[in-house]
């Protein structure tokens, strides 16, 4: 505050004193001085500030780089989680098909095996069946011979004329196999 009223006085007799030199100069070099030391005060401020701010920046710095870390790994645990589920999900549709393949080659073999036996079932019957018709054709042919025989037999008795002028008659074909199974016994 001594200098500043100096500085007033210094001015003031500047003022006064219009032509001297001497005195204008040292008031002009007081008010540099002045500014003088208020720059450097505002650059050891600006200093601290810049070195306070260096420290901020450093600060965040480690802070966004922890963060970003932090972001990163849990970036890789969930990408880790997402694969282990599709490999789970997948292992478990595999597994899920195979069980589903097997059962359907069981059924598939057992419906074969059915099957089979169906065929081999109805092979064994209608063969069974066949011999039952070809017995049965066999008789009713039989039958139907006899019936014929004695049919014809008698029919040739009332046919033939009585006396020896008679036309002799063609053995019919009845007799003439009757005459060759008697001929062979």
């Amino acid at each position: 505050s001594s200098l500043k009223a100096n500085g007033a006085n210094a001015a003031g007799a500047c003022a006064d004193r219009r032509f001297r030199m001497g005195c204008c100069a040292s008031a002009k070099q007081i008010t540099l001085e002045r500014d003088l030391r208020g720059l450097r005060e505002l650059s050891g401020a600006s200093q601290q500030a810049l070195l306070e701010l260096d420290k901020v920046k450093a600060q965040q710095s480690e802070q966004l780089a922890k963060l970003q870390q932090a972001n990163r790994d849990e970036i890789r645990e969930l990408h880790e989680r997402i694969s282990k589920m599709i490999l789970d999900g997948t292992e478990a549709n595999r597994k899920t098909q195979e069980a589903q393949g097997d059962e359907l080659r069981q059924m598939h073999e057992r419906h074969l095996k059915e099957v089979r036996r169906l065929q081999d079932e109805h092979h064994t019957q209608m063969g069974e069946e066949l011999i039952r018709h070809i017995e049965e054709v066999r008789k009713l042919q039989a039958e139907y011979r006899n019936h014929l025989r004695s049919v014809g037999l008698d029919m040739r008795l009332s046919a033939m004329p009585v006396g020896c002028c008679a036309a002799t008659l063609a053995p019919t074909k009845d007799v003439i196999s009757t005459l060759n199974v008697k001929a062979e016994s």
